[in-house]
C-alpha cells in the first residue's frame, strides 16, 4: 500500500507541475494575441488563415517561430523610430527630418495605412513591454543576442565606377590629407567582402591599399556626409544606439564616441564639412524638401517594402532615423524618376501614381495597397499650395503631381508631343506568317505615316498621309515591309524592307528633316570586332526589326551570324535553326558609336543562341526585351527574354512556360506605367495574332494554365494558391479574344505604347479560328485598365493595317548597365575578355526554377554534378529535316538536336558552383531533378539554351537559405508557404557567400 501511495503522489505531483513557458508566452504572445492576432470586432486577423501558409499582412503572431520570419518588422529601420512591427499599429505620430545641408528640419506626421486601425500608443504598457523586447532581440526568452563577431571576408581589390569618380588625381579639398586616417577604418572595419567590400552594397568600399582605392573610398564615402557633422549617417550608422546610432545590417562597429576608429571617421566628417556632388536638376531640391517627406509619411520606407532589400526595382533608402543623408536622397530621386512616366500629360499615367490608385479606379494592383486612394484627379489639387504650403498639411499625391509637372516642365518642354502614328498597310496574305517565318516575301506592304493629334476626350484627330516606303525610293506595289520603330526623342523612323524574294531585308531610316537612307553601318558587309570580314555562306543576311534605345542607338534582328568571339565556335556565318533547318536563325545585334565606347560606328553582338531572337523592344530603364523560341524534346515556347545592351544578364522575362496559359507570349513591350503588355497565342496560330496579356512584373510570376501537362513538377501548383490571398500578375485583356486557336472572338497583334498609358494596335474583329483566316487588321486603341477598345483607323478592302507605333517624345532615359547590386541580374561585363566567369548560387535550386516556375514551393533537386553542353546548329548544308541527322520527333513535329559535353562540374557541398565557360557560346545544361512521372531524381536536360557575354561575371540563382528573403516576394517560398516568405535585411551583402565564391573556376572552356 505504502509504495502504490508513493507512485501515485509522484504522478500526482508529476502531472500539477506547472508547464514550462517561454518570456515570448508569458508577455508578448498575449499582448499580440490581444491586438494583432484578432480584431476588435474578435475576428481572425494576424494569424494563419488555412493550411497553405497564408495570413493578413503575410504575418501571423500565433508564435514565437512564427513571428521570428518576419525579421524585417523587428528591425528599427529607416526614418520612423520604432519596428516595423509596431509602426502600423500605433496612430498617427511627428517624425523629424533633417538633411545633408544642414537645412531646417521637417516634421512629418505618419499616416500609414492598417486596416485594424491604431492597436496601441506610445504610453501604453503593451508598446512599451513589446518595444523593450524587441530593442533587447526579440529573444524566445528575452536573452539578449549573441555578439559573437561575424567571420569577415577578404576585401576587394576591384575601383567602383561613377561618372563623377577621377581615378587618376588626388581630391583638390584639404581634408584629403585627413583621410588617411579614416580610410585605414574604413577599409579594417567596413571593407570586408561581405559588407561594404561586396560590390553589391550601395557603399561599395575597396581595400584602400592604392591610391586608386583610397581615392575611390574617400569619394564614396563623402556622400555620407552631413554639415551637421554628428548627423553623417557614416557615423551613425557605425555607432552603439545608445550614443545615437541607428540601424546598420552589419551591426555596431563603436561602442561609444570615444573609440579612437571613430574619432578618426569623425575627424575626417568634420574637416570635409558635408558632401559635394549634390544634383543639379531643377527637380532635385522638391524632391528633397517635399516628396521625399511624402513617401515618408505613407510608409513606403518601410524595411518589407521598397527597402533596398526588396526585390523589385523601387527599392527606395530609408536614411538613418529621419536623416537623409544626400547618398540616400540622390538615390531616391533618380529611383522614383524612373517611375514616372514625363512623356504623358496625365501624371496618373506615372507608375508612382497609378500602383498607389485603387483597382478600378484608374489603378493598378499594389501589394502595399491604394495608398493615394483618396486622391486620383489632378484637377482637384491646389498645386499652390503643395508647392508651398505646410508641408505636413498637403495631401501626398497632390506634392507629386506638382513634383511630375515641375520635372516635366524642366525635362520635356521642347519635346514633341505626338504628333502621327506610323504602320504598315498590306494586303491580306494567305500563308501562315507564324512569327518565326520573317523569310517569307509579301509584296505589297507600304509603310505609311499619318499625321495625328490628341484631343482632350482621349481621341485622336487624324491628318495627311505619307507613303515612307515612297520617300526612300521603294515601291509599296513590289516590295515588302515590316515593325517601324520610332526614335526616343520621336525625330526618327526606322524600318526593315525588302524589294524582291531574292533580296534580303535591310533598315531605313527616315530622319526628321524627312530624308531617308540605308543605315550604313547595318548595311555594310557583315565584320567582326577585328575588322575581319564575316562569311555568308551563300544565305541571304536579312537585317529586320530595329528599336531605338535611348541614347538613339539602333538594335536589330539579323541573320548574319557571329561577329564577336569567333574563335570560340567552330562554324561561323549565317547558321540554320535547329528548331526547323528550313529556317535562317536570328539573333540580336547593336550599332554601337562613339557616343558608346567605340571609335568608329560599328555592329556589336548580343545575342549568339541558336532559337530565334526576335521583335526587339525596350523597358523604359532600358533594359532590352524581346521573345525567344525554345524548343527541345517535348517542348516548344515562344517567351519573353530580356538584357541588358552591354550584352549582360539573358534572363527570363514572362511567359517562360506554358504555364502562363499559352505556347506563344510575343511582339511585348512596356507601357507608361511599366506595365508589360504581348501577344499571347498557341503554336500555329495564324498572323503572329492571338489575345492580349497584361502584366504588372512587380507583383511577381504567375501561372493561368489548368492543364496539368503544362506543369513538369507539380500539377498541384494549379489549385495550391488560395484566391482570397493570391495576387495575379497576369490577365488576358480582352476575354473574347483568348489567343486559344479554335475559341476566340477576334485577333491582335503588335501592340505598342501611347504617352497617356493606353496603347494602340492591330485587332481582326471577325476572327473565330486562328488557324483559319486571312487578316482583316484594323488599327484600335486599348485601354488596359478597362479593357475598352476605340477605333482609330481602319483600312480599305482586302487591306491590313500592321505594326502600328506612335510618334512622340519619350521621356530621357540612362540607358541600363550590369551591375552586381542588381538583385534581378547580378553581373557585370569586362571588356576585352572572350570567357565569361559563372557563380552559380545553388544549382538544385536554379534547376527547380527553370523546370517550373510557379509560387508553390521549389521542388530541389539531388546536388548532383552539372553538365555544361554546348548547343551546336545544323551541319553545313542542311536546309530540312530530310537533309539531317540527330532529328528527333515530339507531338509538336521535328526537331535537330545536337550537343557538345564541355564538362561535367561537381557542386560544392551547399550546392554553389563556380565554372568559366565561353563567352556567348549556346549552352544548356544536364541536371539532376524530379520531373512528373519519375519515381526519384533522374538526369535530364534543361529544356532550353543560356549564354553569357563575352567578358561577364555572372551571380545565377539565389541561395536557399536566403531565397524567401529576397526572391519569395516574387517567387514564392521554397517551402510554397507563404509565411517563409519575409525580407532578410543583409540579404545583398551575404548572396554571394557560398562556398564555391572563393574557389577557382572549373574552366569548361
Amino acid at each position: 500500500f505504502g509504495a502504490v501511495s508513493v507512485a501515485a503522489l509522484t504522478g500526482c505531483s508529476r502531472d500539477e507541475r506547472p508547464e514550462s513557458t517561454t518570456f515570448f508566452q508569458r508577455q508578448i504572445e498575449p499582448i499580440l494575441g490581444n491586438s494583432c492576432a484578432a480584431s476588435p470586432s474578435q475576428s481572425r486577423c494576424h494569424v494563419q488563415a488555412d493550411d497553405r501558409g497564408n495570413a493578413l499582412g503575410n504575418l501571423s503572431v500565433a508564435s514565437f517561430e512564427d513571428l521570428r520570419k518576419r525579421e524585417d518588422l523587428l528591425a528599427d529601420y529607416g526614418p520612423y523610430g520604432v519596428p516595423g512591427l509596431l509602426l502600423k499599429a500605433l496612430p498617427p505620430y511627428p517624425v523629424r527630418l533633417t538633411s545633408w545641408d544642414d537645412s531646417e528640419p521637417l516634421l512629418i506626421t505618419t499616416d500609414i495605412p492598417h486596416v485594424g486601425g491604431p492597436l496601441l500608443d506610445f504610453t501604453s504598457s503593451g508598446f512599451n513591454t513589446l518595444e523593450t523586447w524587441i530593442r533587447n532581440g526579440a529573444s524566445e526568452n528575452n536573452a539578449p543576442p549573441s555578439s559573437a563577431p561575424k567571420e569577415r571576408s577578404a576585401c576587394n581589390e576591384l575601383l567602383g565606377t561613377d561618372p563623377a569618380f577621377d581615378a587618376e588625381a588626388d581630391p583638390p579639398g584639404d581634408d584629403y590629407r585627413a583621410f588617411d586616417a579614416a580610410n585605414r577604418v574604413l577599409a579594417g572595419s567596413c571593407a570586408a567582402g561581405n559588407c561594404h567590400g561586396s560590390p553589391g552594397n550601395v557603399l561599395y568600399l575597396t581595400c584602400g591599399s592604392t591610391d586608386e582605392q583610397k581615392r575611390w573610398n574617400y569619394f564614396a564615402a563623402s556622400d555620407y556626409l552631413a554639415v551637421e557633422t554628428d548627423s553623417s549617417e557614416l557615423l551613425r550608422r557605425t555607432l552603439a544606439p545608445a550614443f545615437g546610432g541607428t540601424f546598420h545590417e552589419g551591426g555596431v562597429l563603436f561602442s561609444n564616441t570615444d573609440d579612437p576608429s571613430y574619432r578618426a571617421l569623425r575627424t575626417w566628417a568634420e574637416e570635409k564639412g558635408g558632401p559635394g556632388n549634390v544634383p543639379d536638376d531643377e527637380g532635385f531640391p522638391f524632391f528633397a524638401e517635399r516628396v521625399q517627406p511624402m513617401l515618408v509619411k505613407r510608409g513606403c520606407m518601410m524595411l518589407g517594402c521598397h527597402s533596398p532589400s526588396a526585390f523589385h526595382d523601387y527599392r527606395l533608402r530609408g536614411g538613418s532615423a529621419g536623416h537623409f543623408g544626400l547618398a540616400a536622397t540622390r538615390r531616391n530621386y533618380e529611383l522614383t524618376l524612373e517611375q514616372v512616366a514625363l512623356e504623358s500629360p496625365d501624371p496618373n499615367a506615372s507608375r508612382l501614381l497609378r500602383k498607389n490608385l485603387a483597382v478600378g479606379e484608374g489603378g493598378i494592383l499594389h501589394r502595399g495597397g491604394p495608398l493615394f486612394a483618396s486622391g486620383g484627379d489632378p484637377e482637384r489639387c491646389d498645386l499652390d499650395a503643395a508647392e508651398n504650403g505646410p508641408i505636413d498639411e498637403q495631401d501626398p499625391y497632390c506634392v507629386i503631381v506638382a513634383w511630375i509637372a515641375r520635372e516635366r516642365a524642366a525635362r520635356m518642354s521642347d519635346a514633341r508631343p505626338l504628333e502621327a502614328f506610323v504602320f504598315v498597310r498590306r494586303g491580306p496574305v494567305t500563308d501562315a506568317e507564324l512569327p518565326q517565318d520573317f523569310e517569307t516575301f509579301r509584296p505589297g506592304a507600304e509603310v505609311v505615316r499619318i499625321e495625328a493629334s490628341a484631343e482632350v476626350d482621349g481621341t485622336f484627330t487624324l491628318g495627311a498621309e505619307t507613303s515612307l516606303s515612297a520617300v526612300c525610293g521603294l515601291d509599296p506595289a513590289t516590295s515588302d515591309a515590316r515593325r517601324p520603330a520610332v526614335s526616343w526623342d520621336g525625330s526618327r523612323v526606322a524600318f526593315s524592307a525588302r524589294s524582291a524574294a531574292d533580296a534580303p531585308w535591310r533598315i531605313y531610316v527616315v530622319e526628321a528633316d524627312g530624308s531617308c537612307a540605308l543605315e550604313p553601318t547595318i548595311a555594310a558587309p557583315p565584320v567582326d570586332e577585328h575588322g575581319e570580314a564575316v562569311p555568308d555562306n551563300g544565305e541571304l543576311v536579312h537585317d529586320f526589326d530595329p528599336a531605338f534605345a535611348a541614347d538613339g542607338r539602333i538594335v536589330f534582328t539579323s541573320t548574319r551570324g557571329n561577329v564577336m568571339n569567333r574563335a570560340a565556335f567552330t562554324y561561323d556565318g549565317p547558321q540554320r535553326s535547329p528548331a526547323d533547318p528550313s529556317r535562317l536563325n536570328a539573333n540580336l545585334y547593336i550599332v554601337d558609336g562613339p557616343g558608346s565606347g567605340a571609335e568608329e560606328p560599328r555592329v556589336r553582338q548580343l545575342t549568339f543562341l541558336l532559337d530565334q531572337e526576335l521583335t526587339p523592344a525596350f523597358m523604359s530603364d532600358g533594359r532590352l526585351i524581346f521573345t525567344t523560341e525554345k524548343r527541345a524534346k517535348g517542348f516548344y515556347q515562344l517567351a519573353g527574354r530580356r538584357m541588358n545592351l552591354d550584352g549582360g544578364d539573358y534572363h527570363p522575362l514572362f511567359g517562360q512556360r506554358s504555364t502562363v496559359g499559352h505556347e506563344q507570349m510575343t511582339e511585348i513591350v512596356e507601357l507608361s506605367d511599366k506595365n508589360l503588355v504581348g501577344i499571347v497565342s498557341d503554336r500555329g496560330a495564324r498572323h503572329g495574332a492571338g489575345g492580349l496579356l497584361l502584366v504588372n512584373r512587380s507583383v511577381g510570376v504567375d501561372h493561368l494554365s489548368t492543364e496539368p501537362e503544362d506543369y513538369l513538377q507539380d500539377p498541384g501548383a494549379i489549385t495550391w494558391p488560395n484566391p482570397l490571398f493570391y495576387q495575379r500578375s497576369a490577365r488576358v485583356l480582352d476575354p473574347a479574344a483568348t489567343g486559344k486557336l479554335d475559341g476566340t472572338e477576334g485577333a491582335y497583334r503588335s501592340p505598342a505604347p501611347l504617352p497617356d498609358g493606353r496603347f494602340v494596335v492591330s485587332y481582326a474583329p471577325d476572327v473565330t479560328d486562328l488557324t483559319d483566316f486571312d487578316g482583316g487588321f484594323e488599327l484600335v486603341v486599348m485601354d488596359p485598365e478597362t479593357g475598352r477598345r476605340s477605333p482609330l483607323l481602319s483600312g480599305g478592302a482586302g487591306e491590313d493595317l500592321l505594326w502600328p507605333v506612335a510618334v512622340y517624345a519619350r521621356q530621357p532615359r540612362k540607358v541600363f548597365q550590369s551591375r552586381i547590386d542588381e538583385v534581378n541580374g547580378a553581373t557585370r561585363v569586362v571588356p576585352g575578355r572572350s570567357d565569361a566567369d559563372v557563380l552559380f548560387l545553388d544549382v538544385p535550386l536554379l534547376m527547380s526554377l527553370v523546370f517550373q516556375n510557379t509560387r508553390t514551393g521549389r521542388l530541389l533537386g539531388a546536388p548532383d554534378p552539372l553538365e555544361v553542353f554546348e548547343v551546336l546548329p545544323p551541319e553545313p548544308g542542311v536546309t530540312s529535316f530530310d537533309d539531317a541527322d540527330h532529328v528527333e520527333e515530339d507531338a509538336f513535329g521535328r526537331l535537330y538536336e545536337r550537343h557538345r559535353l564541355l564538362g561535367t562540374a561537381p557542386l560544392e557541398i551547399d550546392g554553389s558552383l563556380r565554372v568559366k565557360v565561353p563567352g556567348g557560346v549556346p549552352l544548356t545544361y544536364g541536371t539532376s531533378i524530379q520531373l512528373v512521372g519519375d519515381d526519384g531524381p533522374r538526369r535530364h536536360v534543361v529544356r532550353e539554351q543560356f549564354q553569357f557575354y563575352p567578358g561577364e561575371v555572372a551571380r545565377q540563382s539565389f541561395p536557399r537559405s536566403l531565397f524567401n528573403g529576397m526572391c519569395g516576394s516574387c517567387h514564392g517560398s521554397v517551402s510554397g508557404y507563404e509565411l517563409d516568405v519575409a525580407i532578410h535585411p543583409d540579404v545583398l551583402t551575404q548572396a554571394s557567400d557560398v562556398a564555391a565564391a572563393s574557389s577557382s573556376p572549373i574552366d569548361l572552356r
